[in-house]
């Protein structure tokens, strides 16, 4: 069993992770299917490519652990966390089919990482007085308490 304190952060990693094999999957079976117009035989490709399926199947990841985490966590708190999916996905494309990232993109990218530690503290800041009140059905005040 995980404990307690680091319950959420194991949470916000392993969304992450299916997350970004989501996305890899869909990349990898749009390079599978090439160039094909909408159609039957492209709806047929899609349904019997295997990256296809690993993508539904993580997809399906996703949204359990999303689940798992606002069991223990408000929405407000843990959103800005999804937001890391645009670091992860573009050093997984990176290292996976050999895609660059600009310098656009870096900043972009460098711009989320300052809002996402900009937007934890300020949370977790708002969080204390509500650590005073009675603890929620879960057993879990907030994600501060993780």
């Amino acid at each position: 069993m995980i404990a307690a304190s680091l319950r959420f952060p194991v949470l916000v990693g392993i969304y992450l992770l299916v997350d970004t094999g989501t996305q890899i999957a869909f990349e990898a079976t749009s390079r599978a299917i090439g160039d094909m117009p909408i159609s039957p035989a492209f709806l047929q490709a899609v349904a019997q490519s295997p990256a296809s399926w690993v993508a539904a199947l993580l997809y399906f990841a996703t949204y359990a652990s999303w689940i798992l985490i606002l069991k223990y966590c408000s929405l407000g708190r843990a959103f800005p966390l999804t937001t890391l999916s645009y670091v992860t996905v573009p050093l997984a494309s990176w290292l996976i089919f050999g895609e660059g990232v600009g310098l656009v993109p870096a900043i972009g990218i460098a711009l989320i990482l300052a809002g996402v530690w900009l937007i934890g503290p300020q949370e977790e800041q708002e969080a204390e007085p509500a650590a005073q009140k009675p603890a929620t059905s879960t057993g879990v005040k907030s994600c501060a308490d993780l």
